[in-house]
């Protein structure tokens, strides 16, 4: 069976070892700029605190970390 990969931007909640919510974004100039936005949306709900210097260096790294709940910004291809 031939499979196509869809190319998206993904953010992945995880909490408790457990996946808690996946967020799908086209991979294109235009997800990619509403992916960051959603992700740096869902970081200041769990962190209000969050400056702009630290977003910055979250969406850099893809990674947030939180007590027991991280949150990933990832590519598939």
């Amino acid at each position: 069976m031939k499979t196509t990969a869809i190319k998206t931007v993904n953010i992945i909640e995880y909490a408790n070892d457990t996946v808690i919510g996946i967020h799908s974004f086209t991979d294109n100039k235009n997800g990619n700029k509403e992916a960051e936005n959603v992700y740096c949306s869902i970081i200041k709900e769990h962190d209000p605190d969050t400056i702009e210097p630290e977003l910055d260096l979250f969406l850099e790294d893809g990674y947030y970390e939180q007590g027991d709940y991280q949150i990933f910004l990832t590519h598939s291809s």
